[in-house]
């Protein structure tokens, strides 16, 4: 079970591996008036990261390698200097910005705390409903364990085969670097990675507030307006939830960055790769250098390996009509040179992110089905509305509904903040404006994506959701800066309306936090606290790269939807088919073959299955070793025990059978 302690030594080590080199990347490519401690959160693990992932293959993954590129990106952080003209970033300021660092810190908790188990008196395990997400820690432990990357695929392998990854895992890669130099779990590491990305978000929007009002309450007032939540509990309270529910369409993942980072924190670390990268795009606009250049490469590739639909869909529509803007403003003389670096960052960054990008077109092709996008309004009217007329309403509800139900403080305050500052055409900070316009268009664009494209590759609508992560960082920021004038001007009246409003989304925050730090108790709660034992055996019996069959639905009620958690949190062996939920996000099925591979493991684990069933997933599936539980309907009528294909290799009287096959190895279907 993951270890709170061992959860604190690997925040301790990601905060050193990667806000080191960051804060002398920020001081040697960003301008003056933001300290660079800051930003260092964010682009050092997009910079170290990406690094290390483009030099992985060719020299490992290893605590050693990971030492030596992290030590190279420090020394060569002082090069990026060569060819600026401005002064770098200096530490003026950063007395002001630490309570913020300090309080968002505090705040990352709440996220991290979501992945963590809670036992109780009884020795029963509670989880958090967003640990869901988190299965994906079956990667983090494939990545680590066998330090090869392009990393093998933990979920489903044909015939056994190592299989190939498509999904955007850079994320996760990190989170497996602190399993190499700490020796902690997956599960542990997901932990940390989750706080820092977090932190790193919540850090850089601190520091968008204190660019565009330098003082200590701005950054402060940002993070608290980022820290609410939607008006969604206040609207039950004060209307009754059937009536909330009849006029708008239930809450969904559209929501703010605490929850986005409880629930899926690699959008939100592509996200603030995207502010970053805007936010160096605008610096370049008048100051192009070969490093801005290298950084924004690195920043953009880091983007999309976390998430193709931040980093990939909504920063290219989004991030491409700021470039734009920033074209189009003046000086003129300044544009070639400008848009010629963008030239050579595309290039740069379509290097990089090739591997994962080609993974994908590979296994969208084996799926085969419609576009993974479609132009659709996103649904916020509910059944109150006629649906004929629903659609076209949706289009303006969005807007004047749905993003101030949702985001409460930061919609009202962030729009006046973003207008302030793009008045600021001249005085003693000219480039304030060009800034406030480059973050403006990538807010707006985000939001534009959010609005009218619609993901149709899972189940859930993840274009939606995640695109708003960029435009909820830029405007938290700009709320802080616009409350932050507001306070020093000493307007009452606005100041009144903004705490107002950040009150009223507190609810939905404080209900987040709770349900992250007490998490559920299930009628699976008792059996879980004691699969760290059964996989522990299972690890002693069976080989690091040999597949495992097990029942995908057992322990389904520890979250609200079923998925193979126990093998996903604690195997640290690789499935031969992981059940429908894993297989949709990492198998190059198509969905009658995940059909048919769900009915055929769901009934020999119920205790239905023949021979030929067994020989089908020796050979078709590649499973070189079975677990069967007491837990199993199989328990009662194993149809392993009788199988020439499968020997006994160990079991717990009562809990658990462990086989092994009689002969290892499969050929593909």
């Amino acid at each position: 079970m993951a270890s709170n302690a061992h959860v604190l030594f690997s925040i301790i080590a990601g905060l050193a591996l990667w806000c080191g080199p960051g804060w002398l990347i920020a001081r040697a490519v960003m301008i003056r008036r933001v300290p660079a401690i800051v930003l260092a959160p964010a682009l050092g693990w997009a910079v170290e990261n990406m690094a290390m992932l483009a030099v992985a293959p060719m020299i490992g993954l290893s605590p050693s390698a990971i030492l030596l590129v992290t030590a190279l990106v420090c020394v060569g952080a002082p090069l990026l200097r060569r060819g600026r003209t401005a002064p770098p970033t200096t530490d003026a300021g950063a007395r002001l910005v630490l309570p913020a660092l300090a309080l968002a810190a505090l705040l990352a908790c709440i996220p991290a705390a979501a992945v963590l188990p809670k036992v109780g008196a009884d020795g029963a395990v509670a989880l958090a409903t967003p640990i869901y997400d988190h299965a994906k820690i079956a990667l983090v432990d494939e990545i680590a364990r066998h330090g090869v990357v392009p990393p093998a695929n933990p979920v489903f392998g044909s015939g056994g085969a190592p299989g190939v990854i498509s999904y955007y895992y850079l994320w996760h890669f990190g989170a497996a670097q602190l399993v190499i130099l700490t020796g902690a779990t997956g599960w542990e590491a997901d932990a940390a990675t989750t706080f820092f990305s977090a932190f790193a978000a919540l850090a850089l929007v601190a520091g968008i507030a204190f660019r565009f009002h330098p003082s200590a309450m701005a950054p402060l007032l940002a993070l608290a307006a980022a820290a609410s939540g939607s008006l969604r509990p206040l609207l039950a309270s004060l209307f009754g939830a059937t009536r909330v529910d009849q006029a708008i369409e239930p809450a969904t993942g559209l929501a703010g960055v605490l929850y986005q980072a409880s629930w899926s924190p690699h959008h939100v670390a592509s996200a603030s790769c995207a502010v970053l990268a805007v936010w160096l795009l605008a610096q370049a606009r008048s100051r192009p250098s070969p490093g801005t250049a290298v950084v924004l490469a690195l920043l953009v590739a880091a983007g999309f390996d976390s998430s193709l639909w931040v980093g990939g869909v909504t920063f290219a529509l989004a991030a491409g009509a700021a470039v734009l803007v920033l074209a189009a403003r003046r000086p003129s003389e300044a544009r070639g040179r400008f848009l010629a670096l963008v030239g050579a960052v595309a290039i740069g960054a379509g290097v990089l992110v090739a591997p994962i990008l080609l993974a994908q077109l590979q296994v969208a092709m084996a799926r085969g089905g419609g576009p993974p996008i479609r132009i659709e309004p996103f649904a916020v009217l509910g059944p109150a509305i006629p649906a004929g007329l629903r659609m076209f309403f949706d289009i303006p509800a969005y807007w004047l509904v749905l993003l101030p139900i949702e985001f409460p403080a930061i919609a009202f305050a962030g729009s006046v903040g973003l207008v302030m500052a793009l008045r600021r055409r001249h005085g003693p900070q000219p480039d304030t404006n060009r800034l406030a316009a480059a973050l403006g268009t990538l807010s707006l664009g985000a939001l534009a994506v959010s609005a009218f494209l619609v993901s149709t590759a899972g189940e859930n609508n993840d274009l939606g959701w995640r695109a708003v992560l960029p435009a909820v960082l830029v405007l938290s920021g700009f709320a802080g800066a616009a409350m932050g004038g507001v306070l020093q001007r000493r307007r009452w009246l606005a100041m009144g309306v903004a705490a107002l409003l950040i009150a009223a989304g507190l609810p939905d925050s404080v209900a987040l936090a709770s349900g992250n730090l007490r998490g559920v108790r299930s009628m699976d709660s008792g059996t879980f606290a004691g699969d760290p034992t059964l996989w522990a055996a299972v690890r002693r019996e069976v080989a690091a790269d040999v597949r495992i069959a097990s029942n995908p639905g057992r322990l389904e009620q520890l979250t609200p939807w079923p998925i193979n958690l126990s093998w996903a949190l604690l195997s640290q062996r690789r499935s031969c088919f992981a059940g429908p939920e894993m297989a949709l996000a990492f198998a190059p099925l198509t969905p009658k073959q995940r059909a048919d591979a769900t009915d055929l493991f769901a009934r020999v684990f119920a205790g239905g299955g023949t021979s030929a069933d067994l020989a089908q997933m020796h050979q078709n599936f590649g499973c070189g070793a079975a677990v069967v539980t007491a837990q199993d309907g199989a328990w009662r009528n194993d149809p392993f025990a009788a199988s020439p294909l499968f020997r006994l290799a160990q079991e717990e009287e009562g809990r658990w059978r462990i086989y092994v096959a009689a002969t290892q190895g499969g050929t593909a279907p």
